[in-house]
Parts: C-alpha cells; sequence; structure tokens
C-alpha cells in the first residue's frame, strides 16, 4: 500500500469566496503575485498584481457528529430542523495535526503485504480558488484517493471517527475524518461491494447474496444472507435506526429489525414484486417503503401490512434515487429527470395514487444519484449527481442552482446524514468531502 500523505489545503481568502446573491457560480480566484515584486525589481506604482504572499488557511478538519440527522425522512406538513445540538456538526472530534513521516516498521509491512495493493493512498486538498466546488455555502476540504474502481458507498457511523467507503473493487476502506488518512483497507471475499451504507454504529456492505454488518466500535461483524445466494446487493436503507432494507437485482427487498439488547439483526419479511426488475433505489416515509426500480418503476409498501399499495410508471428509464421530503416524494433517473410526486387530492379509497407535482430536467444528462439535507443556515437543499460528472446544488422547493461540484467520473454515492458535511464517491474511486458554510461566512 502506497505511503499516506497529507498536505495543507490551499482555500481562497474570505473576500474571494462567493457570497450569496452572486450572479456566477464559477468564483473569481484572486490576481497573482507580481513576480517582479517577488526579485525586488517591481517599479510599478501601483502595480494590478499583488505584493505580498497570500496567506494559507489552516487545514481543514472533517468533524463527525454523534448522532445523524434524520430530517429529510419523515414526511410531514412542516421541513424539521437540525437539533440544537447538532446545528454546528463541530464538537466531536477535536483537530488532529498530520503526523510527521515516519519510516514503516517491519510489522507495518507484514500487515500490509496482506492486503493487495491499491493504486493510491493519497489525500488531496482542494486547489486555490476551491475549482472543485463552487457555489454559495459550500467548501471543498479534502480528496481521498485510493480505490481503484467507482465507489458504491460512504457513510460515517455513530461514534466511530471514522468515513468508510465501499468500491466495485472489492474493498471497504476507513479513512480517518481528523487526518484524511486512509487506516484500514478490507478485502470483501465476496468481490464488488454492491452499497455501503451506515446504522448507528453499524457500517452495513450489500455484497452478492449478503449484507454485511460491522460494528463499528466493538468490530462485531454478522453475515446477514439473502435467500437467493447469487442475488447482488443494489440498494441499501435504513433511515429510522431500527429497520434495515436491502434491494437485490432479483426484484426483492428484503427486510431485517435490530435487536440491540442482543446486537443482532432479526428477519422480518420478504417483499416481492418488481418482477424481476433490480431494485435500485429506496426511501421510507411515515408507515411506507417506497423502492424504485431498473425499468422506471415506482411501488408504494405499507410497512405494518407489508403489502404493495401502489404501483406505477415513475420514469422512462432507471429511478436511482428516491427521498421523501416534506408532503413530496422525489424520484431521479437516469432519463435525465427528477420528479417531485404527491398525492391525488379527493380520494376516498384506500389504495393512494400519486401525480407528478413538478419535474426538473438536467439539460440532457443523466442523473446518477440525488440526496437532500439543510445547508448551514438551516435551509433545505437537493444535490443532483449528473453523468458529466457535476453535482448541482439547488435549493428547495425553487430548484434554484446555488453551487457545483466537480468531481473526475460521475458521482455513484453520496452521503449527507452527517451535518454540515457532504461526503460523495465517484466512478474514478475518488471520494470528496465538502462542508456547508453559513452564508455570512460564505
Amino acid at each position: 500500500m502506497a505511503a499516506v500523505q497529507r498536505r495543507q489545503p490551499l482555500l481562497p481568502p474570505a473576500s474571494h469566496q462567493l457570497r450569496r446573491g452572486d450572479t456566477a457560480c464559477s468564483g473569481t480566484a484572486p490576481p497573482p503575485v507580481c513576480r517582479y515584486w517577488k526579485s525586488g525589481h517591481c517599479g510599478r506604482n501601483p502595480c494590478r498584481f499583488l505584493h505580498a504572499d497570500p496567506a494559507e488557511a489552516p487545514p481543514a478538519v472533517v468533524v463527525v457528529a454523534k448522532k445523524r440527522s434524520n430530517t429529510w425522512v419523515n414526511t410531514s406538513s412542516k421541513i424539521a430542523k437540525p437539533s440544537a445540538t447538532t446545528d454546528e456538526g463541530e464538537a466531536a472530534v477535536p483537530p488532529v495535526s498530520p503526523p510527521p513521516p515516519t519510516k514503516p516498521s517491519p510489522a507495518t509491512n507484514a500487515r500490509e503485504a496482506a492486503v493487495p495493493p491499491a493504486a493510491s493512498d493519497r489525500v488531496q486538498e482542494p486547489p486555490v480558488g476551491g475549482a472543485w466546488c463552487v457555489g454559495d455555502g459550500i467548501r471543498g476540504v479534502a480528496r481521498l484517493e485510493g480505490h481503484s474502481k467507482a465507489v458504491t458507498g460512504v457513510a460515517v457511523p455513530e461514534g466511530s471517527g471514522k468515513l468508510f467507503s465501499g468500491s466495485l473493487d472489492g474493498t471497504v476502506r476507513a479513512w480517518d475524518c481528523a487526518t484524511g488518512q486512509c487506516v484500514r483497507v478490507a478485502p470483501v471475499q465476496e468481490g464488488e461491494v454492491g452499497r455501503l451504507i451506515a446504522m448507528g454504529p453499524w457500517v452495513l456492505v450489500g455484497v452478492r447474496g449478503a449484507v454485511r454488518a460491522l460494528h463499528a466500535g466493538s468490530g462485531n461483524e454478522l453475515r446477514l444472507r439473502l435467500p437467493a445466494d447469487g442475488a447482488q446487493v443494489t440498494a441499501l436503507l435504513a433511515e429510522d435506526d431500527e429497520r434495515l432494507f436491502a434491494g437485490a437485482e432479483d426484484g426483492a427487498i428484503y427486510m431485517w429489525r435490530l435487536d440491540r439488547d442482543h446486537q443482532r439483526f432479526d428477519e422480518v419479511a420478504a417483499l416481492a414484486g418488481h418482477g424481476g426488475h433490480a431494485v435500485a433505489s429506496l426511501a421510507q416515509g411515515k408507515g411506507a417503503l417506497y423502492s424504485g426500480a431498473s425499468d422506471g418503476g415506482i411501488r408504494v409498501w405499507d410497512l405494518e401490512t407489508r403489502r404493495c399499495v401502489c404501483r406505477f410508471a415513475g420514469h422512462a428509464s432507471m429511478v436511482t434515487a428516491l427521498l421523501c421530503w416534506d408532503r413530496f416524494l422525489l424520484s431521479s433517473s437516469v432519463d435525465g429527470t427528477v420528479k417531485a410526486w404527491r398525492s391525488k387530492p379527493d380520494r376516498d379509497d384506500v389504495e393512494p395514487e400519486l401525480e407528478v407535482h413538478y419535474t426538473h430536467r438536467e439539460e440532457g444528462e443523466r442523473v446518477v444519484a440525488m440526496d437532500g439535507t439543510h445547508d448551514a443556515d438551516k435551509k433545505p437543499v437537493l444535490l443532483v449527481s449528473r453523468g458529466d460528472g457535476i453535482v448541482r446544488v439547488y435549493d428547495l422547493p425553487s430548484f434554484k442552482p446555488r453551487g457545483q461540484i466537480h468531481c473526475n467520473g460521475e458521482v455513484t454515492a453520496m452521503s449527507l446524514r452527517t451535518p454540515g458535511m457532504v461526503f460523495t464517491g465517484d466512478a474514478s474511486g475518488e471520494v470528496r468531502v465538502v462542508k456547508w458554510t453559513p452564508a455570512a461566512a460564505a
């Protein structure tokens, strides 16, 4: 495994960061330093170049809250706000200075020899001006390199102080949230990691024929087998820290309930209803589970009776993400659209029915992933990952653009459940870290 390196981030001065109300989202870099001044021979007065070295900001630190915010889970008439204890998202992990470079010991070499070598394990800081992350209230923090194939999941389990990422390269990596260093690489014997999420202190890894559950605190590991051993897990959901849902490529959805007293997952049910089409996305609302499939179909399941109560053709192709927000269900698809659905009014029958309230189009680009959260000012925002490698940030409900995150490839995984932070994983294998900033500081 290559040596881990960390460099000081070069963040733009506050006067050059974008502010709310700016017409452009691309930002402007500060003027370059005068090369004649640096050599002591500049005679211009005034000079249009800087006569001072730009100051470097202190290293940015990835912080982890003790409890994730579930503000985007249950439907209600009002948007829930993050709790007072997690509004700032700054209290859990203290800054840690990068350790000085040291030569690895023979014991370290022996441990690393058991891990297949990766392309790199570097932490790349954003360039001057934050060119890959621009917009109102967002700031690029770090780029974590190590995976050799597309990242399929990123998550921070409760109380761990580590960011976990899974990839199609068949490994799960653990990154220290304070230093940005990769501290562990665990090969997955089943091969590709289909999905990876966190559920409280548990890291859940969807693989072929099973969901592997790792307790980040105790190190206890469980293997939740699927009845169909050969089916790849293609979707995972654990929004209420009680129920775990896994969607598979055979169209089935499997459900477990967490027994906290015995630290185990009990099988509850298997829902079959997508007609053999792979389950691509899952979302949970009040008493309901929503599932989207590779054929563009969407189904609604009653969690009490565990039966499908509504089905409809939501999109022309794969439903890549589902999200419950306020009284709406948001869905995205590789057909390039994001749709907001709501219940049809004046219906007295038991079977619910949804209709399109609004359709947003992404200028001919595929929508690969989607998720939502609240920004540093507690305003709802939506992040939409496009096929061109750009994640667009929108205000809700207006869909007004407010920023962009540029990645090496299409972002196939996002995690917004850590207050104040955004984690993305793209098709090149890179993980990026973005931080929300208040409008007054942007």
